[in-house]
């Protein structure tokens, strides 16, 4: 059982230092806009592959149904600045709201790792999810990282009317 242990460990390390080798060469590969292309990745990859579609309007509903691993993998909650009386915010076309993630296997990365947060895997896991979350709610979904730091990320989830 020990030896099981200890040969995932060994494997899952593997995989971190994989990770961290694409994120840290993807931007001298592709330049300048390789988080854009990536986001973008990430999104078709959602929207072709991602959870089943399914209907829901809710959009933490949504959220948990793409992100599966359960609690021990994702920790995310919604956030609203204080001066604000709601948690969603208006804007034309668009409905926004904030999410916090304390807890996501890119942050575990970055502390592991070393790999910088925000960086392209993020990028791509973002677009994943955007993608995702449209395919189950039939409707645009967008996410725009606003922070990524050591403990926790603020992304923006836009979604359109």
């Amino acid at each position: 059982m020990a030896e099981d242990n200890l040969g995932y460990r060994s494997q899952l390390m593997t995989l971190m230092r994989i990770a961290l080798i694409l994120d840290t060469a993807g931007e001298g590969v592709l330049g300048k806009g390789a988080p854009a292309m990536m986001y973008q990745a990430g999104r078709d990859a959602g929207c072709s592959q991602g959870c089943a579609p399914g209907e829901t309007g809710d959009m933490e509903q949504a959220l948990s149904m793409v992100l599966t691993e359960g609690e021990e993998v994702w920790e995310f909650e919604r956030w609203s600045d204080p001066r604000q009386d709601s948690r969603w915010m208006d804007g034309g076309d668009r409905t926004s709201t904030w999410i916090l993630f304390r807890r996501c296997p890119l942050l575990t990365l970055s502390r592991k790792a070393g790999s910088v947060p925000g960086g392209l895997l993020c990028q791509a896991l973002h677009g994943y999810m955007a993608g995702s979350m449209e395919r189950v709610m039939g409707r645009r979904v967008d996410m725009k990282v606003e922070h990524c730091g050591p403990r926790a990320c603020k992304v923006l989830v836009e979604l359109r009317t």
